[in-house]
């Protein structure tokens, strides 16, 4: 059973706090505090980009479907770039994308639009973070 929200932000800076804050009580306790982090950064570069680039209002979904967070960034503005572009070590912004890219497992844009999706996994509370395995008997045989 999928479980949805909506919201329509306003065009002005308090809207990835906004966004984020809504994500945050829509998902609690149904996402792991670690994925809920990554998915709080993803959405606070997806909606400040829509700030930056686009125009009008944002609009911004979140669904939860089985193990998937899935979401959207919609403005009115005119279109996406299609390239993420590099950037040097001295320039400190242009790097949103890469973090979406990075901690999403699937994301795009439907084309000549400036809608924006995202999906990545939910591993819920109960399956814990990853730790490193400890103690004698998690040990490997050496590499010889």
């Amino acid at each position: 059973m999928a479980a949805d929200l909506a919201l329509n932000l306003p065009p002005d800076t308090s809207s990835p706090g906004l966004a984020r804050a809504a994500a945050k009580h829509f998902l609690a306790g149904r996402l792991a505090p670690e994925r809920l982090s990554e998915l709080s950064l993803v959405i606070s570069e997806l909606v400040s980009n829509a700030l930056l680039h686009g125009r009008g209002q944002v609009v911004f979904r979140l669904q939860l479907a089985g193990g998937t967070v899935r979401g959207e960034v919609i403005d009115q503005g005119g279109g996406f770039e299609h390239e993420i572009r590099e950037r040097g070590p001295d320039q400190v912004s242009g790097r949103g994308l890469l973090l979406v890219d990075a901690l999403t497992e699937r994301w795009g844009i439907h084309e000549g639009t400036t809608h924006v999706w995202f999906e990545l996994g939910a591993p819920t509370e109960a399956s814990g973070p990853l730790r490193p395995a400890l103690g004698q008997d998690a040990r490997p045989d050496p590499l010889d």
